[in-house]
């Protein structure tokens, strides 16, 4: 084995003259004594941090947390902090919050000038704990009263978290997304952050165990993805106000109850339906004198009545109503009589439309806008029920030998060959005559006949001679007319002539509730109001 010494291509010979620092002035700053210059500044903090976990890495189990800050004693309550819990009452000063997953405690509220030392009491970890980003539960009782579900968890980086929803049952904050159903108590809630994605956090995010790039998604341009916020299932609390309803009596109620909510609400918005926005108001007139014209404050109005200071009703005989142009006119021969000064005109005004979508928020949607200006003081929503064309008739014409005391409404007994022609002299009903009503006429002699009523009674005696018109008493018009020209011959006493009237009327069951409790009204009333369209004269 050989070695070979290095070798030197060559060297440099170089020579450098140092010389010592020169300067004209050199100004130096000393203190001689220690505390001629000193100075104190007081730093008030506004938040004490510490890390329970240092050292490992563990999930600390909810309220296992206790320790001492100088004097002052520290417990955890699902994420928050209290100190000086008494414990005859269980009360504290609540001092800030723990983060279950990191250990970290911030601390907001201790007693000044204390001793900063810390002594850790208490304090139980766990590696099998598994924390969670939805929740999902039920409550036992239904339904829950609207915006009463408060839901209290603890998250193991973020502390603790009190979740509220609103009206609509919607869950909506920066850590945590949810629905509540009120009607079946069906609480879904997410916990996370909606996060964009940048260069600077691209890296940290994909080295989670979590992250998966189908999870990012597209809005306004910009990439997002939502990072879970991770929570300990063991605390999650919800607090509701859940309503009982007591079971419907039938007998009072008047109706069945089987197929009725167990609330008692039912259903009156319904696609397709006809729905109606009204708005009642008043004016006070400033006189009451004959033949003055009042404008009121609107126009198109659809019902309107005058009335005195006491509430009184003025006859509406005594004033007009120009319902297009919003005027009211006294009559000119009005007076006051025992009416009180001033008078006040009650008017209503509505827009009648097709329901296009109905919300369980109770928003209603209208095909058309509306027409009105309206007020939510003073305007109320309603459904309509649709009665369609109305029309008085007669129906169920025959005869019959003699009366059965049976209302039948088909012949009984021998045929007799006496009858009335209905084909060329029909019976004459209008609308405001007719009742709802089954008569007969029966013949006291060859010409002479009784008519009689279900529930009317006897109301009249006529003769084939003369045109038979019974007064109704209510509306001082014909109940119907029969023409002589349609009697045939034939007609001997007792026989019986049988035939029903249909009113222009739709029958309406109207059941008011009133829940028991202490009168707060001396009296009450209410008025159903009929809607018609008709057909102008031109």
């Amino acid at each position: 084995m050989s070695f070979y010494s290095p070798q030197y291509s060559s060297v440099l010979n170089e020579r450098v003259e140092l010389k010592a620092f020169r300067a004209a002035d050199i100004a130096v700053t000393y203190r001689d004594t220690s505390g001629a210059n000193s100075a104190t500044h007081t730093v008030v903090a506004n938040q004490l941090k510490v890390d329970l976990s240092s050292g490992y890495d563990e999930q600390i189990i909810a309220g296992s947390a206790r320790f001492k800050v100088g004097d002052d004693t520290y417990l955890d309550r699902s994420g928050t902090l209290y100190r000086d819990v008494n414990p005859t009452n269980n009360s504290g000063i609540q001092s800030g919050i723990i983060q279950y997953g990191t250990g970290v405690v911030e601390l907001d509220s201790w007693t000044p000038g204390a001793d900063n030392s810390i002594i850790l009491e208490s304090l139980t970890t766990t590696t099998d704990l598994l924390p969670i980003n939805k929740v999902s539960f039920r409550t036992p009782i239904i339904p829950i009263r609207p915006q009463s579900l408060t839901v209290s968890v603890a998250t193991l980086d973020h502390g603790q978290l009190t979740l509220s929803a609103n009206e609509n049952g919607v869950i909506e904050t920066s850590h945590a997304h949810g629905q509540v159903n009120w009607d079946n108590g069906l609480v879904t809630i997410y916990f996370y952050l909606k996060t964009q994605v940048t260069p600077d956090n691209q890296t940290e995010l994909e080295a989670n165990d979590w992250y998966d790039p189908l999870l990012k998604y597209q809005e306004n341009g910009l990439t997002y993805i939502n990072v879970p916020v991770w929570v300990d299932a063991s605390t999650v609390r919800y607090n509701a106000v859940a309503y009982t309803y007591l079971p419907i009596d039938s007998d009072l109620l008047g109706l069945s109850a089987t197929r009725l909510p167990i609330d008692g609400r039912v259903p009156i918005f319904r696609i397709g339906s006809i729905g109606i926005v009204s708005a009642s108001k008043s004016k006070t007139l400033e006189s009451a004198i004959a033949g003055t014209t009042h404008s009121l404050d609107d126009q198109r109005i659809a019902w309107c009545e005058l009335e005195d200071a006491n509430g009184m009703k003025v006859d509406y005989d005594l004033y007009s109503v120009d319902y297009d142009y919003g005027r009211v006119t006294l009559g000119g021969d009005f007076v006051l009589a025992n009416l009180a000064e001033p008078l006040v005109v009650k008017y209503r005004y509505q827009d009648m439309g097709l329901i296009r979508d109905v919300q369980i928020n109770g928003q209603v949607t209208f095909t058309k806008p509306l027409t009105h200006n309206y007020d939510a003081e003073n305007t109320i929503v309603g459904s309509a029920l649709v009665i369609n064309d109305m029309q008085a008739r007669y129906t169920r014409k025959f005869t019959q030998q003699s009366w059965t005391n049976q209302w039948e409404d088909a012949p009984t007994g021998a045929l007799i060959s006496a009858n009335y022609n209905d084909a060329l002299y029909p019976f004459e009903v209008t609308n405001k005559g007719s009742i709802q009503e089954r008569w007969y006429l029966q013949f006291t002699g060859a010409q002479t006949f009784k008519c009689v009523g279900e529930y009317s009674g006897e109301i009249a005696t006529g003769t084939t001679l003369e045109d038979f018109a019974p007064i109704n008493p209510v509306t001082g018009v014909p109940y119907f007319v029969i023409k002589k020209e349609g009697w045939g011959a034939g007609w001997s006493n007792g026989n019986i002539l049988r035939f029903n009237t249909i009113a222009a009327m739709y029958p309406i069951w109207v059941i008011r509730t009133v829940k028991p409790s202490e009168p707060t009204e001396i009296s009450d009333s209410f008025q159903i109001m009929l809607r018609g369209d008709i057909d102008r004269v031109v």
